[in-house]
């Protein structure tokens, strides 16, 4: 009783964490670069969770998103909300000729995890199927 409720806790927090990530992501979509954008998340990341987005793509490349649900506690929601992160700074690098690549990887990533989320879950999100549409336009 008492492990379960402190993961439950962990995941909370891990979502609260990502949100916060999320807003920030997005309001600095307005006046920052593509680069100040991902130096502040990949720093927000490290701080809070231990790893950057480029540790998070190693490990997603290795061992795949179940590791991030059992060994890291993500739960779907925060799978959904990291995911989120990683799309608003693909898009937010698309147009950068010099981080149109990572643009694509990152593009790559999300639709991983969105369609991830999708077999996992059985919900429909229309927010999240839009992404899955638009991504999988992106990458022809």
């Amino acid at each position: 009783m008492f492990n379960q409720d402190y993961i439950m806790r962990q995941v909370q927090q891990m979502t609260q964490v990502l949100s916060k990530i999320l807003i920030q992501v997005l309001k600095l979509k307005k006046s920052e670069s593509a680069i100040e954008i991902t130096n502040y998340t990949n720093e927000k990341l490290k701080e809070t969770l231990d790893f950057d987005i480029e540790e998070f793509s190693s490990l997603l490349s290795e061992k795949g998103l179940r590791y991030f649900k059992k060994e890291r506690n993500f739960s779907n929601e925060n799978l959904n909300i990291f995911a989120d992160i990683l799309y608003e700074l693909a898009e937010q690098c698309f147009e950068d000729p010099k981080m149109h690549d990572e643009s694509i990887r990152l593009y790559s990533q999300c639709l991983q995890i969105y369609e991830f989320i999708e077999k996992d879950e059985n919900v429909y999100s229309i927010d999240r199927n839009v992404k899955i549409t638009k991504i999988k336009d992106i990458l022809g």
